[in-house]
């Protein structure tokens, strides 16, 4: 197996991520998770992608607008398999409270498996190092009215 070739599966697995939920494309967002992923965040487990999409979508759904950017990515293997761990910095607004932000700062840890197609993600968990719920916007920031729509081709 050749790491740097994992690790830059591992960081478009991340970064796809992102981008899938900013663009609200839960179709691609299948494709970089095993169906039974285990996914462990700080207010619930999802078990499965369906259980998952299940809350994601309808929270998503009722963001304004979400910004996601994921950093320093490390990527190694232990008796466990392959893990890969990033930062990510998370940026959204609610629709229903106009004039505000919630920010957040999270490290995410995750277990790669190779499914004869690609690498995917099988398990995740996410830890919160930062939260910023609510915080009201200053005049002079100006914020697209959402990621998804700015994602057409050049």
């Amino acid at each position: 197996m050749n790491l740097d070739a994992v690790a830059l599966a591992a960081l478009r697995l991340q970064n796809g991520y992102a981008l899938a939920i900013d663009t609200r494309d839960w179709d691609y967002f299948r494709t970089l998770f095993t169906p039974d992923v285990l996914a462990c965040y700080p207010n619930r487990d999802y078990h499965g992608l369906d259980d998952w999409l299940g809350d994601f979508v309808p929270f998503h759904d009722r963001c304004g607008w979400t910004a996601h950017v994921m950093t320093n990515h490390v990527v190694g293997g232990d008796d466990g398999g392959i893990w890969a761990t990033c930062y990510g910095q998370v940026q959204w607004t609610h629709a229903d409270q106009p004039g505000h932000i919630s920010r957040t700062t999270a490290l995410y840890r995750d277990r790669l498996v190779h499914d004869g197609d690609g690498w995917r993600i099988a398990q995740r968990r996410l830890d919160l190092l930062l939260r910023e719920p609510e915080t009201p916007i200053p005049p002079s920031v100006s914020l697209p009215n959402s990621v998804e729509k700015l994602t057409g081709r050049l």
